[in-house]
């Protein structure tokens, strides 16, 4: 990281936390969709389509709520990539542990978590300061992280020990563990913060954990994956992803039922709905595109074509 790049996203940082209080209150949120190109080592976005040079193996990718940050790990170069989400200028870049996958930032926008597989650690991101702030063991191959937007608590799939970890996000300690056996992989939660759901390789499920007794009270069947996982705004739905598959599968939260599976064709992984739940964003691998799906209908609306292999996707205003 060079200390030029950490002062310049320091400033533009402060920039941005100042103008989350704003953004809250706008009536329109930026429809604006981040994600990366495996195929090509870039982070791209719609609607300037531009690809973004960024590392090796581009993974996992988060924006913050007024899209104005990009952030996107490559697992191949253990460097988390930061992108202005306007012009696509080059912020700077971080050198975080071994192999690093999920990457999340905090709801408040002053820190990101990226889960390190190869370093059983989360690095945190001071996004202030431009520098690396701590690095917190949490068990063997960290993948993804999700933060409970009722509580100081982060969660992390740990794929090496079928457990999920929790984090004091504010005190950068690991509290506990809940064990989650078949390899959980993705996770979402409820906007109430009351529910995690976890996609799980081995079983090709989802597992619903009630967190006030961190007890599984549902076993979703899902596609073949590995999975990405998206719970809507309003709670009511959670949509999931299988790369081994060709459709998306379509949970009632309500009633833990699968309600349909919509064909987007081979290879579905990151996907994303809009800050309002009215279009799901999927990327599909295998064809190269972004496919647009109206949620009232659950009818493919549109299919904008992409470079190489899209994997995950990221909205401002959707964690």
């Amino acid at each position: 990281m060079k200390s030029m790049l950490g002062v310049t996203i320091g400033i533009i940082l402060i920039g941005i936390v100042g103008m989350l209080y704003l953004q809250n209150n706008l009536d329109e949120k930026p429809e604006k969709i981040f994600f990366t190109l495996q195929g090509d080592n870039t982070v791209n976005s719609i609607p300037n389509e531009n690809n973004w040079i960024a590392g090796e193996k581009m993974t996992y990718v988060s924006a913050i709520k007024n899209g104005l940050l990009v952030l996107a790990t490559s697992s191949a170069n253990d460097t988390v990539f930061a992108f202005n989400g306007e012009t696509g200028e080059s912020i700077d870049t971080f050198l975080v542990g071994k192999t690093p996958k999920g990457v999340k930032i905090r709801p408040d926008g002053n820190f990101a978590f990226v889960a390190n597989e190869g370093s059983d650690s989360i690095s945190v991101i001071n996004l202030i300061l431009g520098k690396i702030h701590t690095e917190i063991p949490v068990g063997k191959t960290p993948h993804n992280i999700i933060f409970n937007p009722s509580s100081d608590l982060a969660f992390i799939t740990l794929q090496g020990e079928d457990k999920i970890a929790i984090v004091d996000a504010k005190k950068f300690e690991l509290i506990s563990t809940i064990p989650i056996e078949g390899l959980p992989h993705n996770l979402d939660i409820s906007p109430n913060g009351k529910f995690l759901y976890v996609t799980r390789i081995a079983t090709n499920d989802v597992a619903v954990v009630n967190l006030e007794n961190q007890q599984i009270i549902a076993e979703i069947p899902v596609s073949a994956g590995h999975h990405g996982i998206d719970v809507s705004p309003n709670g009511n739905r959670a949509y999931v992803s299988g790369i081994a598959s060709d459709v998306i599968t379509v949970i009632d939260t309500q009633s833990f039922d699968v309600i349909d599976q919509i064909k987007v064709g081979n290879g579905p992984h990151g996907l994303r709905t809009n800050y309002d739940g009215s279009i799901l964003y999927v990327a599909v691998s295998q064809t190269n595109e972004i496919v647009e799906i109206n949620t009232d209908t659950l009818e493919i609306i549109n299919s904008i074509k992409t470079g190489n292999v899209p994997f995950w996707v990221a909205i401002p205003g959707n964690p």
